[in-house]
């Protein structure tokens, strides 16, 4: 796997982070203010606070098969690291609380745990899909240019978070995934959708998200990633003197 073409990328990704303008003036309706300030509080330990590494038991069998792959890690949680740090910035703006542990916080780590790396990966990729979904609604409907600029800047990176997943799973499934994978990726995806509104989707409610927009967003989101991991394959599978080719035999080579 081109894992050089992902260090660029984390690299590059640094420059040109315009930092949302905190100190503009806020005001929000008092029950607005408050729900959403529980929301990103926990989205704020969840996305990037913690332990934000790997944290599965063989976590080192991914990490240590190149030195590449340890860079590829590192940076992409350190960007991870990164959304922590402006959700923090979000949940001192409207005047929230940080929190240290929640129950949904505890439960995704000990999944991470004690499923293996791989299945901590794909856990990460849906977890990523559905935050895409999360951040959406929240820059629809927030009514304030800090944290919709915010929500811009994470979901960037989401997004190119999401091909590096699906150019490993390429990859890792050179004949393309079955009908079992994706089942598993689609209950997933629903299931982690489920749980983020059960403990989100007042404060989205709130903003005037619903439930539908969620999850409009969320499966959309598996559908896309699904059929690009297709065509990824395609691309793999055309004739090297293929222009249209060239891209992803360079991302496999």
């Amino acid at each position: 796997m081109n894992y050089e073409h992902w260090i660029q990328h984390f690299h590059a990704n640094r420059l040109d982070r315009p930092e949302p303008d905190w100190e503009a003036p806020f005001s929000m309706p008092e029950e607005k203010r408050r729900l959403l300030a529980l929301s990103l509080a926990e989205y704020q330990l969840g996305d990037g606070g913690g332990e934000c590494c790997l944290v599965a038991a063989d976590a080192e069998s991914y990490r240590g098969s190149a030195e590449d792959a340890r860079q590829v890690v590192d940076l992409w949680f350190a960007e991870e690291h990164e959304h922590s740090r402006l959700l923090g910035r979000a949940v001192e703006r409207v005047g929230g609380t940080f929190v240290t542990t929640t129950f949904g916080f505890e439960l995704f780590y000990a999944i991470r745990r004690r499923l293996g790396v791989q299945f901590e990966m794909l856990v990460l990729l849906v977890v990523e899909i559905v935050s895409t979904g999360y951040y959406r609604v929240i820059r629809r409907h927030v009514g304030d240019k800090p944290i919709a600029d915010m929500c811009k800047l994470i979901l960037r990176d989401e997004a190119r978070h999401i091909d590096f997943h699906r150019d490993r799973l390429a990859f890792r499934h050179p004949g393309g995934v079955g009908r079992l994978w994706k089942w598993q990726m689609h209950l997933l995806t629903e299931a982690c959708g489920w749980f983020l509104w059960q403990g989100h989707g007042r404060a989205l409610g709130t903003l005037g998200g619903t439930r539908q927009e969620l999850f409009g967003h969320i499966r959309s989101g598996v559908v896309n990633f699904l059929a690009e991991l297709a065509q990824c394959r395609a691309n793999a599978e055309r004739p090297a003197r293929d222009p249209r080719a060239k891209h992803w035999i360079q991302a496999i080579s």
